[in-house]
């Protein structure tokens, strides 16, 4: 009798071993990605002829819990001209943008409910073909256009930026809404003095 309760009881155990666990399915809606800054740097950081925006990505737990996991920091950031969508540039993005990389630790990082993250970027205002865009701006009435000693300003320009980024392995790629922002270009005046740049 004890031997059947023994063979029943085994048999129960193995039946319980060979149900299998549920596959992982990973959360939705963990991250949440945005630009949220794009700024044109002053004449004394990037001068007429050599002009750059500067540009910040933020990323931000959205989920109720903490997540931990294994990051593979890749994707992109594309910027187009609106009056001239044919002129754009593709930066790409990686661990290297990141402004904190001590969030990351041994290929994993781990972000608390509503902590976020940030990626700099810098664009020198050329395309993915090398044109500097601040040469193809409308400067006409340019005798007119003083927008500080000896340099002159172009008409206001509008740009989009669209950026889509992995950050987890298991979340897959995340887009953030697209931002329009407004550059105007700045040429030296040739005959000023003293020199602007």
């Amino acid at each position: 009798m004890k031997c059947n309760l023994l063979t029943a009881g085994l048999l129960v155990f193995l039946a319980a071993c060979n149900e299998s666990l549920p596959t992982y399915a990973p959360p939705q809606n963990v991250l949440a990605l945005r630009v949220t800054t794009v700024e044109q740097l002053n004449d004394h950081v990037a001068p007429p002829g050599r002009q750059e925006v500067h540009l910040v990505v933020v990323g931000e737990n959205v989920h109720d819990e903490v997540f931990q996991d294994t990051v593979d920091i890749r994707g992109s950031m594309l910027i187009w001209w609106k009056r001239k969508p044919d002129r754009f540039r593709t930066i790409l993005l990686s661990e290297q943008n990141l402004s904190d990389r001590t969030l990351v630790h041994n290929r994993k990082m781990l972000l608390t409910p509503g902590q976020q993250f940030s990626m700099d970027v810098v664009w020198n205002l050329r395309t993915d073909d090398g044109i500097y865009l601040v040469s193809e701006m409308d400067f006409t009435k340019l005798r007119q256009r003083y927008c500080d000693p000896n340099v002159r300003c172009a008409n206001p320009e509008e740009f989009v930026v669209e950026v889509s980024l992995n950050v987890y392995n298991r979340l897959g790629y995340i887009a953030a809404p697209s931002k329009e922002f407004t550059f105007v270009g700045r040429t030296c005046d040739v005959g000023g003095y003293p020199p602007c740049n």
